[in-house]
């Protein structure tokens, strides 16, 4: 009960960033005719904008120490305990930062890694409730082919083995994806889970003839054999 009420306590709290902006505001609307009269509403529209870079510089900040911490908490935890244990320990952390932090470079980043603890927990329900918000932030950037990735594998985790080749195969045919000969690899595997020998043997075959220098070569060569 305490979690609930404290995150219920969290979400009703009012955003500080409007709240900084909007005392900013008010303090330009308050003294209007003296700021005018000094320097002129250029100087009042950039006292606003000053004040909000500068807010913005700080949770900026801010983010990136929480994630410093996180990060560095995880690795010490994992030297003694279970990988699973450790992130537990950590989850909580990255998905705090999400939420408080999500539309700075290191709220961004921690998404990607509350993300990625999820499914390393079997939450595979959160993780691509997660992914999915990581794909709107982020899925014009570099990071997109891994959010897919983590999209399919959370499915396959749930044994929907048909979403998971759906998002294996937007990887193979966006070309500014990255590791496409990993994609097919996983692809033709999601195409054998749902006995579709045909477009299995067509992704391990499309793998082989056009990634022959892939760690995943011989394991395609392999399948295609039988």
């Amino acid at each position: 009960m305490n979690d609930e009420q404290s995150r219920k306590e969290l979400l009703e709290e009012p955003d500080p960033f409007l709240v900084f902006v909007g005392n900013m505001l008010e303090f330009v609307k308050k003294y209007q005719k003296q700021i005018m009269a000094a320097v002129g509403v250029v100087v009042a529209v950039a006292i606003v904008i000053t004040g909000v870079i500068y807010y913005k510089n700080q949770s900026e900040d801010r983010a990136a120490m929480m994630l410093g911490k996180a990060i560095a908490k995880y690795n010490a935890i994992k030297k003694d305990e279970s990988s699973f244990i450790a992130y537990e320990e950590v989850k909580k952390n990255f998905k705090a930062i999400a939420e408080k932090y999500g539309a700075t470079g290191a709220g961004k980043a921690a998404i990607m890694q509350y993300a990625d603890v999820c499914y390393l927990t079997k939450n595979y329900d959160e993780a691509i409730k997660i992914y999915n918000q990581a794909l709107d932030a982020l899925g014009k950037t570099e990071f997109k082919t891994m959010i897919l990735s983590g999209l399919a594998y959370s499915y396959e985790g749930k044994a929907d083995y048909e979403q998971a080749a759906k998002y294996f195969e937007m990887i193979v045919t966006d070309d500014a994806a990255v590791s496409k000969d990993q994609a097919l690899f996983n692809l033709g595997r999601m195409y054998g889970k749902l006995g579709k020998p045909e477009l299995e043997k067509e992704a391990f075959s499309r793998l082989v003839s056009e990634y022959p220098d892939s760690m995943y070569f011989n394991l395609a060569s392999e399948k295609i054999a039988g």
